[in-house]
């Protein structure tokens, strides 16, 4: 089974600068339709394992970004190093016949990969299936709803029955704009349980004229986990927010209805 993230559509028109507790309430209960950048996918890479890994592009903001998907336990995550740009991280995931998006070189500014030179440089949209990704990058550990699989973060949520719903902005670490956001959802409810019982994070950045526009918004089904990065040159103020289809009612399924949540800022 093989889900792929999907885009939807805030509006928080914030002229003034916002206190950190205005970001986060905002970007928690948005307007019923929100102000949201156009997602173009880049590459479209299905894995042996069963993760699939979305590149994608953001238009206005200019922002590249990397979606992971899988079933808990059966497709591990890509390990990025914090030093690598997505183009790094696509060379070393993807054999040598599969192409290159170029939006992720226009990207990765100067000092190309020695790499390059030997793959092929595409403006279309690329598709590969049946990859297998070296053990290298290949994150360790099991994912369960106390895991984390970032060296370090700035919020970890364990998931717990009754978890609410919450937003973390940078205006709650410092107040310091960002040029880099990632997030990481586990759902832990069953893989049995009916598909609506989903978890889902969106992810927001502050536009010139002081609006929260969202860039992207993933479901996680039962039984799966997503772990995303959105990267920019520019430094933004951003907020991740979280919330669930149960309503964070702890009842639900028997108390079973659980997902985590982790995530960081950082340039």
């Amino acid at each position: 089974m093989r889900f792929s993230p999907f885009l939807a559509a805030i509006a928080a028109a914030m002229l003034l600068a916002p206190s950190p507790a205005m970001a986060t309430a905002k970007a928690a209960a948005p307007a019923a339709t929100e102000e949201s950048d156009r997602e173009i996918v880049l590459a479209q890479l299905d894995y042996t394992t069963g993760l699939s890994v979305t590149f994608t592009d953001s238009v206005p903001s200019d922002e590249v970004g990397m979606v992971q998907t899988g079933m808990i336990g059966r497709a591990p995550l890509i390990a990025r190093d914090d030093e690598d740009t997505l183009l790094e991280t696509y060379l070393e995931i993807t054999p040598p016949d599969v192409a290159v998006p170029r939006r992720l070189v226009e990207a990765h500014g100067a000092d190309l990969p020695a790499e390059l030179q030997r793959r092929r440089i595409t403006s279309e949209p690329v598709t590969a299936g049946g990859l297998t990704a070296p053990a290298s990058a290949v994150r360790s550990g099991t994912s369960t709803c106390t895991w984390s699989p970032f060296g370090w973060t700035l919020w970890h949520d364990d998931g717990v029955p009754g978890l609410p719903a919450k937003s973390y902005s940078t205006f709650d670490f410092g107040g310091f704009k960002q040029s880099i956001a990632e997030s990481y959802v586990a759902n832990c409810t069953p893989q049995s349980s009916s598909s609506n019982l989903w978890a889902r994070h969106r992810i927001y950045y502050r536009n010139i004229l002081g609006n929260f526009v969202k860039h992207f918004e993933g479901l996680v089904p039962p039984g799966h986990h997503q772990a995303v990065v959105k990267s920019g040159a520019i430094k933004r103020h951003r907020t991740v927010s979280y919330d669930d289809a149960w309503n964070a009612d702890p009842s639900c399924g028997g108390g079973t209805c659980v997902y985590a949540r982790e995530g960081r800022f950082r340039s």
